[in-house]
């Protein structure tokens, strides 16, 4: 008997997973971007300080137009 792998995992255990691995996902993303502009302008703390809140911005806003869809 087959079954659906679709159905395997719960449709709203994937929607929680999805919301909350935005944060850590863009907030590494950021962070590695910003990291690698100061290497590369001699800048260090800046640019990734700036990345990181640039992504957690948005990170929130993704979460919210996720919640707002499902």
């Amino acid at each position: 008997m087959a079954t659906n792998p679709k159905e395997l995992i719960p449709r709203e255990l994937l929607k929680v997973i999805a919301v909350w691995s935005l944060i850590p996902s863009y907030l590494v993303g950021g962070g590695v971007i910003g990291y690698g502009l100061d290497r590369f302008f001699h800048v260090f703390p800046y640019l990734t300080s700036a990345g990181l809140l640039i992504a957690l911005m948005l990170a929130v806003r993704d979460m919210l137009r996720l919640r707002d869809e499902f």
